[in-house]
């Protein structure tokens, strides 16, 4: 019966630090060539990611899953490209629901950091 209740606590306690997003940088607009990988955790607030340096300004297409339905069904997280470090420089698209898509002219080749924004719905 103790063991039971502990294991029950433990999975509630874990249950928020399940991954909840995550992204896929390719840097061809086809979603080929070198992928850069990133996840995270469902905790509500925000979080800037600073992108490797072999991966930095070279994304043209992306893969963003706002969210896992199967280990954080109850958190939504939104994901913004900057450039520039810190994610304090030029903001570019945000991203709020599941995407595959190749990014604006505009915007390929430039991101450097990206923020996570994640909420409890």
């Amino acid at each position: 019966m103790k063991f039971t209740t502990l294991a029950a606590a433990a999975a509630i306690a874990l249950a928020g630090n399940a991954d909840a997003w995550r992204v896929y940088l390719h840097d061809h607009s086809n979603f080929g060539g070198t992928t850069y990988t990133a996840s995270g955790p469902g905790n509500p607030g925000s979080a800037c990611h600073i992108i490797p340096k072999e991966h930095r300004y070279r994304a043209a297409s992306i893969t963003y899953y706002a969210y896992d339905r199967q280990t954080n069904p109850t958190t939504r997280c939104t994901l913004e490209l900057f450039e520039g470090f810190h994610c304090d420089g030029m903001s570019g698209p945000e991203f709020s629901s599941d995407t595959k898509t190749a990014l604006h002219s505009a915007w390929r080749d430039r991101a450097s950091c990206f923020k996570t924004t994640c909420n409890r719905v």
